[in-house]
């Protein structure tokens, strides 16, 4: 889907994002069709981002397809496409998990998800 490594540089790096994501303890799962990758978060940092092998449940999981991926990572997304709660409500994305992490670190989630286009898009 991306470089993931690159991705946990940048956002280590981000002010936004470390501002938004301070005191965020949690293994975040974001499922692009069948591929799974695992994210774990430590005190507001990126400690590692790997493959997602097993069932073992993270705390929070977005999942969507490799097309609406595609979408919300476009450069310029398309309507309800360029946030992650629009795309749930109009698109395919679901998330699951502890509604704690969720809600407490959208902000977070929302400026890893722009990261994400910085880096794909790279």
């Amino acid at each position: 889907m991306l470089d993931w490594q690159a991705l946990q540089a940048r956002a280590n790096d981000d002010g936004e994002f470390r501002i938004q994501a301070r005191f965020w303890n949690a293994i975040v799962r974001f499922t692009c069709g069948q591929e799974s990758t695992r994210i774990d978060m430590r005190d507001g940092k990126i400690a590692a981002i790997e493959p997602w092998f097993g069932t073992m449940a993270g705390n929070l999981t977005v999942t969507a397809s490799e097309d609406d991926w595609d979408a919300l990572l476009a450069p310029i997304p398309k309507p309800f496409y360029q946030d992650l709660y629009a795309a749930t409500v109009h698109h395919g994305f679901e998330t699951a998990g502890d509604t704690k992490h969720y809600c407490a670190y959208y902000p977070a989630i929302r400026r890893l998800i722009e990261l994400m286009r910085e880096v794909k898009h790279a």
